[in-house]
């Protein structure tokens, strides 16, 4: 089979409060090809076991080659790879709050980067030796859920009444006010905000404003669903609102993304005729931190 991909979601403690999922895709097609990947609301490590994988924002003039191994934050405008032979990724899918619990860095940090693992975290390069010596999916789980167990010093931090993370499970937050979420989590604005860039990478208001775009990314998939259902479902004001939102993180507005999109939401999959990805001198990633 040209594409393999396997998924495991965490069942036990701690990794399934900070987890979504743990995946792995092989594509061993050797046609040129793209994958555009709009905001999907998450963070993510991944340990690319490929070669030659570009990675690029707006233009594909900045292109960079992929790290072995990074971390991606949430991402506010979409992120293309241009691959031209074999892909082997395995990635960890986490809740963007789990950025901040297990390298301690506040979660506003990583957006809209992707940041070689090693400048970030050094175990990283111990776990992603692991990955790279097993071909075993279980085996890499287990790999990475004994790596980030390590990462958590004291489980208690992730208790059911941790407020930040009962808000981010919120599906009403779409429909609430700042005012209104404050009341509701008895928390000042201002302090309410400040623990949202800390842990969910955004002030409250924008915050808001994401989350509607990614309850209609996902509800867009639904084909019963019309757009003029979404719109307000989704806690927009009216259908101009909803498309010059989702256009805003997306560059397509609804229409074009339902007439392009495949089954897995936030991505978009295309063969390309065109030449190799011109390469800008870089070899890993720009605007890199150090901690």
């Amino acid at each position: 089979m040209e594409r393999t991909v396997h998924v495991h979601e965490p069942k036990t403690n701690p990794e399934r409060i900070l987890i979504r999922q743990i995946w792995r895709v092989k594509d061993m097609q050797s046609v040129k090809r793209t994958e555009k990947i709009l905001p999907k609301g998450t963070a993510e490590i991944i340990f690319n076991l490929s070669e030659g994988i570009y990675g690029y924002k707006a233009e594909v003039k900045n292109a960079f080659y992929l790290p072995k191994y990074f971390i991606n934050g949430v991402n506010s405008t979409p992120f293309h790879l241009s691959i031209s032979s074999t892909q082997y990724f395995v990635g960890i899918q986490c809740s963007v709050f789990a950025l901040k619990y297990i390298f301690n860095i506040p979660s506003a940090a990583f957006n809209n980067q992707v940041l070689e693992g090693s400048l970030v975290c050094p175990s990283l390069d111990v776990l992603a030796e692991q990955l790279s010596e097993s071909d075993s999916f279980d085996h890499q789980v287990e790999a990475i859920t004994k790596w980030v167990r390590s990462k958590l010093k004291d489980y208690s931090i992730l208790e059911a009444n941790n407020r930040i993370i009962k808000l981010h499970a919120d599906p009403d937050i779409i429909h609430l006010s700042v005012k209104e979420i404050s009341e509701k989590y008895n928390i000042t604005p201002r302090h309410l905000s400040r623990l949202c860039v800390e842990f969910l990478g955004m002030c409250t208001e924008d915050m808001i404003l994401y989350r509607k775009y990614l309850s209609s990314l996902y509800q867009i998939h639904q084909p019963q669903q019309s757009l003029t259902a979404i719109t307000y479902d989704c806690g927009f004001y009216d259908q101009p609102h909803f498309a010059r939102t989702f256009k805003l993180f997306t560059g397509l507005t609804p229409r074009q993304y339902r007439q392009a999109m495949g089954i897995l939401p936030g991505h978009i999959f295309e063969i390309s005729d065109k030449p190799d990805v011109p390469w800008s001198g870089q070899k890993s990633t720009p605007d890199l931190f150090s901690v």
